[in-house]
């Protein structure tokens, strides 16, 4: 073993089983997050091994007294004093697991190698995937069995926004993952990342070189032993632009090339009864909105019939006893025929509220009172205004998340409303589909930013109890979250507490108090309001505290401007 000395354990300052303090050696140093392993002979047991990670650093004059002596000892020479160099180290790991303090006055190493590795839980990761460089400039791991579902699942990233590094960390964790097939193993396989774009378009450009991408930051991805390149296999997705004269097209501004534009039909609309996730203000469940809105739900699914010859639209007609069994040929006048999102909310308003003045079929409505059924039709009004353009007959062009790995959808264009809507659909869509395999595999991750918008710590609605679902069962079932929020105690607690991933980047000082950063040593919350762009805090089951770790810079682009177009086609050359 290489003699690492740094020095001995400090033996004015009682050592425990938690910590101890580290006298530094005049000719060596400790800085924040050193690996330290020292040897104790206990009696009886043999050789322990301790490891630790430094916490705090301090030095001090050793002989001095009074706040004055500093300047008799530095600048008149007039008082003998010592500097003393010392550093706080928590323990990781004790091996064999014989829980007795360090001996005062044991020599203390720096951990390298296999020593870093047991500091860390390394040799005990099943399947470690580099997440990181630590201060030594080595990679950091994390335990994968504890995110993919075999242990645990799901990850949350905390942060201000700006500074915090949510988004461009969790894209950064995604390379890692979908580059790491041999770390990954069988999961590898089929592998299907789904990731919303909810601010700007920074993710629209994933799979185009980045131009401040220089050798420093390719040192950073070498050590972690993936090739820095863009996204291989990723497509991207828009909402279908509103009053764009009948044609199709993606509601994109910074990049049309390769974006396809995504909507439902009004028949699949009914069939997968996406009428709820037009109801998700977290107050709606407190009034009889959402009975009128099951009702609505399951009696749509009765009446719609599907009208031959235009793909997508439906015929609300009462069913016989045996449901509809053909498409509608010939369309009667009393035939409420539904070609887009304005025509269904003229017909339910038909339905619900009788020009004639008669009462509503109560199998509509369940007899609630006149106030609310009104109150339900102006819903429907307001959400055909901001989402009704993602509705319409014609061909299907929902989105195909098997065509790549990695599928972005865009829908930072659109009202807040629709954005619930649009990603409540999809979650939906992916949750039920591994509901009807029962399998793990192959594996589904989600990736939201603004975590807190769709699962708010308070109240109720569909999209957070879908959320709630998919953070309770999803690891089960291969369905993994990867949330990011600026604030954690915003967040539906039942979503936070089945992250077994936690990350922060910098926090708010206020913020870094809440009992939702309780995972955190207290230096590490200090030290979480003062981190740059590219650091995070991870915490994982494996290891018993947090690790402080950079990640590199990223080849692919972030937005238009950092596009590499050095290897594009010149446009004046010849075919």
């Amino acid at each position: 073993m290489t003699d690492e000395r740094v020095g001995r354990v400090l033996g004015t300052r009682d050592a425990t089983t938690r910590e101890f303090r580290v006298l530094v050696d005049d000719d060596r140093y400790l800085q924040l997050d050193d690996l330290v392993e020292l040897r104790t002979e206990v009696p009886a047991a043999g050789e322990v091994a301790t490891y630790g990670i430094v916490t705090e650093v301090s030095a001090s004059y050793e002989g001095a007294i009074y706040d004055t002596d500093t300047r008799r000892i530095a600048e008149e020479g007039t008082l003998p004093a010592e500097t003393v160099r010392t550093a706080e180290v928590a323990i990781t790991r004790v091996d064999p697991e014989v829980w007795v303090s360090p001996h005062p006055g044991e020599r203390v190493r720096r951990a390298i190698d296999g020593e870093r590795d047991k500091a860390l839980y390394v040799d005990e990761m099943r399947r470690p995937l580099p997440i990181g460089i630590g201060r030594d400039e080595r990679p950091v791991f994390l335990d994968l069995d504890f995110f993919d579902g075999v242990k645990g699942g799901h990850m949350s990233i905390s942060g201000i926004s700006g500074v915090a590094t949510k988004t461009s960390f969790a894209l950064f964790f995604l390379r890692m993952l979908t580059g790491s097939p041999a770390v990954v193993g069988e999961g590898a396989t089929n592998l299907r990342v789904l990731v919303f774009n909810v601010k700007g378009e920074d993710l629209l450009w994933l799979d185009r070189p980045n131009a401040y991408f220089d050798e420093a930051a390719r040192a950073g991805w070498d050590r972690l032993g993936v090739t820095p390149e863009p996204f291989p296999s990723v497509s991207f997705w828009a909402p279908a632009r509103a009053r764009a004269g009948g044609v199709v097209v993606p509601d994109a501004s910074g990049r049309l090339e390769g974006v396809e534009a995504f909507r439902w039909t009004p028949r699949e609309f009914i069939d997968e009864g996406l009428l709820r996730f037009l109801f998700t203000d977290a107050g709606d469940q407190r009034n009889q909105l959402s009975f009128v809105e099951e009702r609505v739900r399951s009696q749509l699914r009765r009446w719609a019939a599907d009208l031959a010859g235009e793909p997508g639209a439906v015929v609300l007609r009462q069913p016989g006893p045996g449901g509809h069994t053909s498409p509608v040929n010939d369309v009667d006048d009393g035939d409420l025929v539904v070609r887009d999102f304005g025509d269904l909310v003229a017909a339910l308003e038909s339905l619900l509220d009788p020009t004639d003045g008669a009462d509503p079929d109560p199998a509509w409505t369940g007899r609630v009172q006149g106030g609310t059924i009104a109150a339900f039709v102006r819903r429907l009004y307001a959400a055909q205004h901001r989402l009704g353009h993602l509705i319409a007959a014609g061909a299907s062009r929902r989105i195909d998340r098997h065509r790549s790995q990695v599928s972005v959808v865009a829908i930072q264009n659109l009202h807040d409303l629709a954005q619930r809507f649009v990603v409540g659909a999809l979650l939906q869509e992916v949750f039920t589909e591994k509901e009807q395999t029962g399998q793990r595999l192959p594996l589904s991750v989600i990736v939201l930013d603004e975590l807190n918008k769709y699962a708010p710590r308070d109240g109720a609605s569909p999209l957070k109890e879908m959320l709630v679902d998919i953070a309770q069962r999803g690891r089960s079932l291969g369905v993994l979250l990867v949330g990011a929020q600026q604030t954690a105690s915003r967040v539906a607690q039942e979503v936070m507490e089945n992250a077994a991933i936690r990350v922060a980047g910098r926090l708010d000082a206020a913020e870094a108090e809440r009992a939702e950063y309780g995972w955190m040593l207290p230096s590490t919350r200090a030290r979480a309001r003062l981190l740059k762009p590219g650091t995070m805090v991870v915490s994982q089951p494996s290891i018993p505290v947090p690790i402080v770790a950079s990640f590199p810079f990223p080849p692919w682009a972030t937005r238009a401007e950092e596009v590499d177009h050095s290897d594009d086609p010149d446009p004046y050359d010849a075919p």
